[in-house]
Parts: C-alpha cells; sequence; structure tokens
C-alpha cells in the first residue's frame, strides 16, 4: 500500500513538473513576441490603426481556440491538445520575421490565436486537474511560472535587440529551447483529467456543468483582465504622456506589474490553504484596487511604478482562483468548465486597453482614464463570496476539490 502510494506521488510529481514547463514556455514564448510587436509592425509596413485590429483579432481567436479546445475533451484529452497547441505556438516564433507584409504574415498569427487560446485552455485544464489530486492549491504557482517565463522572454529579447541580433535570430533560438523543453515534458503530462468514479446516466453520460455558479465567476475573470490589459497595453502611455515620463521609464511598467505576479503567486497558494479562497481573492483585489489608486494619485513615475508593482501583487490570485472555481463545478473533471472561463479572459483582455485609451481619445485626462481599471478591480471585492466553496453544487467536483482553498483541514495525497 504504501510503495503504491509513494508511485502515485512520485508520478503526480512528474506530471508537476511538465506542467510547470508548459507554463513557462507558454509565458516566454508569448512575452517574446508581444515585446517586439513594433519591430514586427515595421517590417509589415502597417500603420497603427491596422496594427490595433490586428492585435484585436489575435485574442478573439484565441477566445475560438478555447472553445473548440474544450469541445475536444469529448473525444481526446488536455495532454494530446496541449501537446499540439504549444509547439504550434513556439513555431509562429520561427515564421514571423520571415514574413514581409500583412497578408503573409495574418495566416500565420490566425494560427498563433487559435493555438494560444487552445494551449491557454489545455495548460489550465492540467493545473486544476493536478490541484484536484492534490486536494490542496497548487495553481497560483505555474501561473508564477507563466510570469517568471514572461520575464524571461521579454529579457532574451532585449538582450538579443542589446546585441543587434536580427529578430529571426532571436526568435529562431527561443523557438529552439522551447520546443525542446516541450518536446521533453510532454509525455509527463496528466493524461486522464476525468474523475472515473462520477456515475454516467442511464444514456452514458457524463453529469452536464451547471453554469448558473460560473456567471460570477466569468465576471470575476473579465474584470481582471480588463485591469492586466489597462496596465500591459496602456500603461507606458500613461507614464510617458500623463506623468511626462522618458520612455525608458515607460518601458518598465509591464516588467514591475510582472515582478509583482511573481511575488504575490510565490506564496500565494499557502496563503489559499491558510485564509480560503474568498479571504485571499477579496484581499487581493483590494491590494490590486489601491496599486491602482496609487497609480492614479502619483506625483512622478517612480511613485506608478510602485503601484503597479502592488497592482501585480493583488491581482496575482484572483485568475487562477477562477480558474480552480470553475473546475470546481465541473462534476466529471472533464476541463469544459475551464475552457469556458478562459474564453473571458480574452474578453476582458480587448476590452481593458481600449476602453482606457478610448476615454484618453475623447478628451478624459489620463489619471481619470486609469481610474477606470481600479474600479473595475474594486468590484470584484463586492463578489469574492462566489469563489465559496460552499457554493459548488453537491456533487459538483470530485473529492477532493471542494476543499481546496476552504479554511478548513484539506485531504492530501495519500491521507
Amino acid at each position: 500500500m504504501e510503495q503504491s502510494e509513494r508511485s502515485a506521488q512520485g508520478s503526480l510529481t512528474r506530471n508537476r513538473m511538465a506542467t510547470f514547463v508548459f507554463f513557462g514556455v507558454q509565458g516566454f514564448a508569448f512575452s517574446l513576441l508581444t515585446s517586439k510587436v513594433s519591430v514586427i509592425q515595421k517590417q509589415l509596413h502597417l500603420d497603427d490603426g491596422t496594427l490595433s485590429i490586428l492585435l484585436a483579432v489575435v485574442p478573439v481567436l484565441a477566445g475560438v481556440g478555447s472553445v473548440l479546445a474544450g469541445t475536444a475533451m469529448r473525444w481526446t484529452t488536455s495532454a494530446a491538445v496541449l501537446r499540439v497547441a504549444e509547439p504550434a505556438v513556439i513555431g509562429v516564433l520561427i515564421l514571423v520575421p520571415h514574413t514581409r507584409d500583412l497578408w503573409q504574415a495574418m495566416p500565420i498569427l490566425m494560427v498563433f490565436g487559435l493555438a494560444v487560446g487552445a494551449a491557454d485552455a489545455t495548460m489550465n485544464m492540467q493545473a486544476c486537474g493536478l490541484e484536484r489530486r492534490y486536494g490542496r492549491s497548487i495553481v497560483l504557482a505555474f501561473f508564477g511560472m507563466w510570469a517568471a517565463g514572461a520575464i524571461a522572454g521579454s529579457s532574451w529579447g532585449a538582450l538579443g535587440s542589446l546585441v543587434g541580433w536580427h529578430l529571426s535570430v532571436i526568435y529562431l533560438a527561443g523557438a529552439v529551447v522551447g520546443i525542446a523543453a516541450t518536446l521533453y515534458a510532454g509525455p509527463q503530462l496528466l493524461r486522464n483529467l476525468r474523475d472515473e468514479t462520477v456515475v454516467k446516466d442511464a444514456d452514458g453520460r457524463l453529469p452536464a456543468v451547471p453554469w448558473r455558479p460560473m456567471l460570477l465567476l466569468c465576471l470575476v475573470m473579465t474584470l481582471a483582465y480588463i485591469g492586466e490589459s489597462s496596465v500591459t497595453n496602456a500603461g507606458s502611455v500613461y507614464l510617458t504622456k500623463g506623468l511626462k515620463s522618458s520612455d525608458t521609464l515607460g518601458g518598465l511598467v509591464v516588467g514591475a506589474y510582472t515582478l509583482g505576479q511573481v511575488l504575490g503567486r510565490l506564496r500565494g497558494d499557502l496563503l489559499v490553504q491558510r485564509f480560503g479562497k474568498v479571504k485571499v481573492v477579496r484581499a487581493g483585489a483590494l491590494v490590486c484596487a489601491l496599486g491602482f489608486a496609487i497609480v492614479v494619485g502619483a506625483a512622478g513615475p517612480y511613485i506608478a511604478l510602485a503601484g503597479f508593482l502592488i497592482a501585480g501583487i493583488g491581482l496575482s490570485p484572483l485568475v487562477p482562483q477562477a480558474f480552480t472555481t470553475a473546475h470546481a463545478n465541473d462534476p466529471a473533471g472533464s476541463g469544459v468548465a475551464v475552457a469556458r472561463i478562459n474564453v473571458f479572459n480574452y474578453l476582458g483582455f480587448l476590452l481593458g486597453a481600449p476602453l482606457v485609451t478610448g476615454l484618453w481619445g475623447a478628451g478624459v485626462s489620463h489619471r481619470e482614464g486609469m481610474a477606470v481599471p481600479m474600479v473595475m478591480i474594486a468590484l470584484i471585492i463586492a463578489l469574492a463570496f462566489a469563489f465559496d466553496p460552499r457554493r459548488v453544487p453537491a456533487g459538483g467536483a470530485g473529492r477532493p476539490t471542494p476543499a481546496v482553498g476552504s479554511a478548513e483541514t484539506v485531504p492530501t495525497l495519500g491521507s
């Protein structure tokens, strides 16, 4: 019996390490591509209006990719989809530098959007499935790895530019490392997310996912990504135009925010285990709103950067906990609920930056415009009750997920 438990523990550890690799590679590839948008814009001879449309198309396609990944769970596994989707994301890095106009780039970016959505959905399925098996909060660490990968990706891109390498060399080197890592880790992914103890109905169908309890979670996901998109897409503009900082300081906004996320997620799982999801989400939203308030009231760029760092710390637990709470509503643990709520990630991303920059374009001051995401995040404080494990319908999640994130003692592997 003990030997069997040790074997199960070893298998889960390998599954967990493999999932860490995929989160890190996804963050690395996404950041490496997006950090060079201005270079790609010049290469493709795009004006700002065309670029804005192009950047809006990618998250729309990512939403489609997420839905398709959820649909695919009827006949395949999240591991199988992820092992195809992630190399496709990385493969774009090899192809993009060799495009010379919009028509050459568009099919590649369409593949990128679909692949990112499928990879995001299935990565989070893996993370939530592992958390269910561990019986305690572990998902924030995966998101911390994504943020660390993003820092590595943008740093690699900056280093390559500093040395004077061509974009194709920077991307090819990053792609080789990313593909090698995913090929190595892919066979170690969790192969079956489903809870085999769930009883099928007379027609052999698994219980349906109850969507009503997830509506508030979808709203939280949208609000959280409105906040994040405002930082990543409008934060540097706020510093350079609103606070009259240098371009160098403006370029540090995303770095400060991402560093805050890494710091918040380092110990986030322990906080969830100790205080429960509701308290951690409520406190996180409060801290994030405070960070935005500091940004809005900042007298200079350095104080604003500190505000963005604090906002990153506060926002760090919100999205991971939305995913795991959604997964708790999936009776069979199929991952469908995770794929559906992931769509609202892209909705928030689409709304965030245009909302702020649109207000600026309409004549609203930079401070007033940046106050909008502060209010959006503050709304999550009132919605934190949606993360209460007691809201999960009876039988809505296999053991031991309902206890994960509660302040109670939770069952763990081997208990």
